[in-house]
């Protein structure tokens, strides 16, 4: 039986892992305070399209292209509304992106996931530090401000602030790094867990940096047990809360 080793740092991801949006519900409530109604369905698939297309042309919301991540957003809401109004004016485009901008800088548009306040509560108790890696813009302090869960985090690393994102294993050197220069305590990966939501970004991101790894599937979606032992995939940060406990408590 593999020894386990406790724990010194453990990150999170951010969307889709402690904070939740209804990005169809939003971009359509706000396309409607200017007049703009929209398919709920048809929208979400623009906006996926959109994103992948934009990631690609300017990774990393435009950090190294010249566009920047106020902009790379802009774009992704011309191009989703442009979609089902083809004929929308450029004053009424900026205003609609002004709003949604706005409104995903706050805790607007951004809720927190069952549990997530009881899981942060209990691994903060036992002593752990605790941080963020997530693929995001610069908005990232604020909304974890207006959100309240800012506090329990010794840092917050975004790609846009570093310049990389996940899966590269340098941002997850990086927080690494922080922890050193923050605690003055040498973390090895091995004592490092990271938790997030995508398999590719958070999971074997983590793994390839030789760091522990959780993956969070609030949809259920099915998981490729080649990819992830169903050891490692948690359905809700409740369920996560109790094996961390289990593991944690286990030499008390």
């Amino acid at each position: 039986m593999i020894k386990f080793i406790q724990p010194r740092l453990i990150t999170f991801d951010v969307t889709g892992t402690l904070l939740m949006t209804k990005l169809e519900e939003y971009y359509a409530e706000i396309g409607s305070q200017h007049g703009l109604s929209v398919d709920q369905r048809k929208l979400a698939r623009s906006f996926k399209n959109s994103f992948q297309r934009l990631s690609l042309e300017h990774p990393i919301y435009g950090k190294h292209t010249g566009i920047g991540w106020e902009n790379w957003w802009r774009q992704i809401v011309y191009n989703v509304f442009k979609d089902q109004h083809s004929c929308i004016s450029d004053a009424t485009l900026n205003k609609v992106a002004n709003s949604l901008i706005r409104c995903y800088g706050t805790s607007m548009c951004w809720h927190k996931y069952p549990g997530t306040i009881e899981l942060l509560e209990y691994l903060q108790k036992r002593g752990l530090i605790l941080g963020v890696i997530s693929n995001f813009d610069e908005r990232l302090e604020a909304i974890l401000e207006d959100t309240r869960i800012r506090f329990y985090f010794s840092f917050v690393l975004t790609s846009y602030d570093f310049g990389m994102e996940k899966p590269d294993t340098s941002i997850f050197h990086e927080a690494l790094r922080l922890t050193k220069e923050r605690h003055n305590i040498d973390v090895a990966p091995q004592q490092a867990i990271h938790i997030g939501d995508s398999i590719s970004n958070d999971y074997l991101g983590a793994k390839n940096s030789n760091w522990n790894a959780f993956l969070i599937q609030h949809n259920n979606d099915s998981v490729n047990e080649k990819k992830v032992p169903t050891k490692d995939v948690f359905r809700n940060l409740r369920d996560l809360r109790i094996h961390l406990s289990t593991l944690l408590d286990r030499d008390m």
